[in-house]
């Protein structure tokens, strides 16, 4: 019950104070924070805790070789609150897809109109495509609670393997520009980017993403149909049949809504994103935050489910926060590494370390070496936006000469594949958790198609840079 109070009572500070300014606020946040760290620090997963201990200490002698008083260090807690706040409210623009019942009505339309594994792979990544706009992580389990029943109801050798690339791949995608991921919200903070002028050039380069999946899915399922016996595949085209009408009567009291109101929903959902963020002064990371539970809870009244809502509202979110302890753990201990870094000045040695290896390898290779960073730092055991926040704090893009959208996008690139990648993070993790494999086997599927993307996100920079 403790840390459930610090973690809401550390949010609702960084919100007010967000909104409304105050210097005491920025004591409360310190603090907060402080408590927080210390508060769950016994509780912590033991590599998490290491993590956060270097952090911690690597903060802390910077600021003692740079004579801080202890207020100061105090003072250095509460960065990367903005993250953890993102974290805490973006599972709630889930419920509305849960209460409208979009899985049930889409699994039917899946067996009834589907008889190749092929277009299931192509459907499946396009599904996590779409709700990881919206949802980020919580598009993991959604997805394989629509596709994973019907994967019986298809010739397929290695089922796990099959449904995990496909979830993963179409899930890493929008990464690169959606607003409700936390890793667009630091690069666009940490970088000085916009998003708005971002967006005509990371929206193609993420469905070009998408379409290189496809075509590997699609060849593969190609491949593996020459060797498939024709009485079995009409045997299980029959049962799909059955299938789909069992599920069309289960559901027709519930009256599901057609998963196109979904895409709706998404477009409606950037839009406004779009307008706040041109016309107010409110930082990116801050509206998504302040925007997502009016945004599903306007969604759930549309849909007949507003009481419903909140029911579940207040239920999910005390639970979300209690299980963001390892999270709070390590982003509150990286926010005060990095803090230390803005305030001892260690980011100019970092970016002089870093002008001396662009001098000597060329400025196009320097950028093709940016988007390997956060994935070499996920094989370390860094969450993603952890590793892209100290990367975006260290590279100061007008000293190293190099723009600051391209610098932003050779993040982005490298942050998804490293979601596609890590073994340690949270896709990974969860992936593994619902296919009942390892999380080395995720990352291990996932390396053919991470390394064709890294390949096409290195061809498409030098474009830019080439153009621009």
């Amino acid at each position: 019950m403790v840390k459930l109070l610090l973690f809401a009572a550390a949010i609702a500070a960084y919100l007010s104070d967000a909104v409304y300014s105050a210097p005491w606020l920025k004591w409360l946040i310190s603090v907060l924070s402080l408590l927080i760290v210390l508060t769950v620090f016994s509780a912590v997963k033991p590599y998490v805790r290491f993590l956060g201990s270097l952090f911690l200490a690597l903060g802390l002698v910077m600021l003692i070789r740079d004579n801080s008083s202890l207020p100061a260090i105090v003072l250095s807690f509460g960065s990367m609150l903005n993250v953890l706040s993102l974290f805490a409210l973006i599972p709630l623009i889930a419920l509305p897809i849960e209460l409208g019942g979009y899985a049930v009505k889409l699994r039917s339309m899946i067996q009834r109109s589907v008889h190749y594994s092929g277009v299931l792979y192509l459907i499946t990544s396009s599904l996590a495509y779409i709700l990881s706009s919206f949802m980020n992580l919580a598009a993991l389990p959604m997805v394989y609670g629509m596709i994973g029943p019907s994967l019986a109801l298809y010739p397929i050798r290695l089922k796990e393997r099959f449904v995990s690339r496909a979830i993963t791949h179409g899930y890493a995608m929008p990464i690169i520009w959606s607003p409700v991921a936390p890793i667009m919200g630091i690069v666009i903070e940490m970088t000085g980017a916009e998003w708005g002028s971002l967006l005509p050039i990371v929206v193609p380069l993420s469905l070009l993403g998408l379409t290189l999946d496809w075509v590997m899915g699609l060849l593969i399922a190609r491949h593996r149909i020459k060797k498939l016996d024709p009485s079995a595949v009409a045997e299980l085209s029959a049962a799909r049949e059955e299938s789909a009408g069992a599920d069309d009567r289960r559901s027709g009291a519930d009256k599901p809504r057609h998963p196109l109101q979904i895409v709706a929903a998404l477009i409606v959902f950037n839009g406004l994103i779009a307008l706040l963020e041109w016309y107010s002064h409110l930082s990116f990371l801050l509206l998504v935050s302040l925007i997502v539970i009016p945004f599903a809870f306007a969604w759930s009244l549309l849909i007949g489910k507003g009481g419903s809502f909140f029911k579940e509202g207040r239920r999910r979110l005390p639970q979300q926060l209690v299980n963001m302890q390892d999270q709070f753990f390590v982003y509150l201990s990286a926010g005060f590494m990095i803090t230390a870094i803005k305030t001892t000045g260690g980011g100019e040695v970092i970016n002089m370390w870093l002008g001396h290896l662009k001098g000597w390898i060329g400025s196009d290779l320097f950028l093709l070496f940016i988007p390997l960073i956060p994935l070499a730092l996920a094989f370390a055991g860094l969450h993603p936006a952890v590793g892209l926040a100290l990367v975006a704090e260290s590279l100061d893009p007008q000293k190293l000469g190099i723009s600051v959208n391209l610098t932003a996008i050779a993040m982005l690139a490298g942050a998804s594949s490293a979601f596609m990648m890590g073994p340690y993070n949270a896709t990974a993790g969860l992936m593994a958790n619902l296919v009942k494999r390892s999380p080395y086997s995720v990352s291990n599927w996932n390396a053919p198609y991470t390394a064709a993307y890294l390949g096409l996100s290195m061809i498409f920079l030098i474009i830019l840079k080439k153009i621009s």
